[in-house]
């Protein structure tokens, strides 16, 4: 299982059009074959920060879910909403 951690920053104008897109790529990634668990968190002191904890049965499933139309709808809409880069991490429980 390989669990991501991706953490956005946006824009406080921006907050509204980003959780429409992230609405709409999280109810499709959630019916993906490999997908075990794919959420989103508001940050609790920073109400525009924003992480996507997701789980995933392994590389490959990772990669299909990357090449998936919503997914890369996804991608190219929320770019010019973020206040900074995002910082995204793959992790494995120990």
């Amino acid at each position: 299982m390989i669990t991501i951690i991706a953490m956005f920053e946006l824009k406080p104008e921006c907050v509204d059009t980003f959780l429409g897109l992230a609405a709409e790529c999280i109810e499709a990634s959630r019916k993906e074959a490999g997908n075990d668990d794919y959420r989103l968190y508001r940050g609790k002191d920073n109400e525009y920060k924003y992480f996507f904890v997701e789980r995933w049965k392994d590389e490959q499933a990772i990669e299909t879910h990357n090449a998936s139309a919503h997914f890369r709808k996804f991608a190219a809409g929320f770019t010019p909403l973020l206040a900074g880069s995002p910082v995204i991490e793959q992790v494995v429980e120990v």
